[in-house]
């Protein structure tokens, strides 16, 4: 009878720890898999209107992030067809600071996910542009 507890405690461990490996197994290939979407979606948000002023659409405006961030749902309907995201634009130079993250409010964050990060310029108003960073992150729905 000991040695059936043995056994029965044995599998029991082993199978603990394959479903382990392989959890840990589709989130690599989840990641692997989907980097370049979210490349493309940070390329995609960098140049899209609701972000950029109508003056140079390459430059992300301040004053649009903050109008986007109090209802960030047209966005989000617009891209998340096959993932939930977020995303993060960061300016951090010796004169100013600036951070600003849009997510829908409806959707939580996943703690595994898929992020990419790309530069672009930040307006900061009409006498300041610097430099900066898009990041988004995507994860399963």
């Amino acid at each position: 009878m000991p040695a059936m507890a043995l056994a029965v405690v044995g599998f029991i461990v082993f199978i603990a720890v394959m479903s382990q490996a392989y959890g840990t197994y589709q989130n690599k290939a989840f990641i692997a898999q989907n980097y370049q979407d979210a490349s493309n979606l940070a390329e995609k948000l960098s140049r899209d209107s609701m972000l950029t002023g109508s003056v140079r659409p390459d430059v992300v405006d301040v004053a649009r992030l903050e109008e986007l961030g109090k209802d960030p749902e047209e966005l989000m309907s617009k891209y998340d067809a096959y993932y939930n995201f977020i995303f993060k634009v960061e300016v951090d130079s010796n004169s100013r600071k600036y951070i600003s993250i849009i997510k829908n409010p409806g959707v939580q964050e996943s703690k595994y996910g898929v992020s990419s990060s790309i530069p672009v310029t930040v307006r900061l108003n009409d006498a300041q542009e610097l430099p900066g960073t898009l990041t988004v992150k995507i994860w399963r729905k």
